[in-house]
């Protein structure tokens, strides 16, 4: 599923100083694991600006790591915040279909609060944060344990993020 950003990877290095898609699929190159992958995008995706903004996104670019990204939007607040889109990964991993819904919609609360946990500290210090949890499946059986980078994209201001571009990998035990 591809997200239609308005704005070419050329345009986006020009309108913001951004590097191009295949910049930073070559940083992602390197990296052999989804966070890695996914940070290595967002920073090259940002250039020397403070933040890259959703137009800088190109989800038809990103290979592989496409099925393990999820976008939320924050603009009305991050306890409402949807998808708006979600790859494979985190759809599989909950066991249904996670795009156009909220956290609390879709998984347990304690896990759905503290996924928006870090969507606010990363919403409020600007940085991307990552993180490893392991938690019982209660359906299914098991034990998920899941790595997720979850990073801030700003608006056209540069400043005010209004969405999260998050990856999510795991495994089940």
């Amino acid at each position: 599923m591809a997200l239609a950003t308005g704005l070419t990877p050329a345009a986006a290095t020009a309108a913001g100083g951004a590097r191009s898609t295949a910049a930073a699929l070559e940083a992602m190159a390197g990296e052999r694991r989804t966070v890695g992958q996914a940070l290595s995008y967002w920073h090259a995706i940002r250039g020397h600006r403070s933040l890259p903004t959703l137009a800088d996104v190109d989800l038809a670019e990103c290979g592989p790591l496409t099925d393990k990204l999820f976008i939320l939007d924050i603009r009305d607040g991050i306890p409402e915040a949807p998808f708006t889109h979600c790859g494979g990964s985190l759809s599989a991993a909950f066991g249904r279909k996670v795009a156009g819904k909220r956290p609390h919609d879709l998984m347990p609360a304690d896990v759905a609060d503290h996924l928006l946990d870090l969507v606010r500290a990363v919403a409020d210090f600007r940085r991307p944060l990552a993180d490893a949890a392991t938690m019982p499946r209660v359906r299914g059986g098991g034990v998920l344990k899941h790595r997720m980078a979850v990073m801030p994209l700003a608006a056209d201001d540069g400043r005010t993020v209004t969405h999260i571009l998050g990856a999510f990998s795991y495994r089940i035990d």
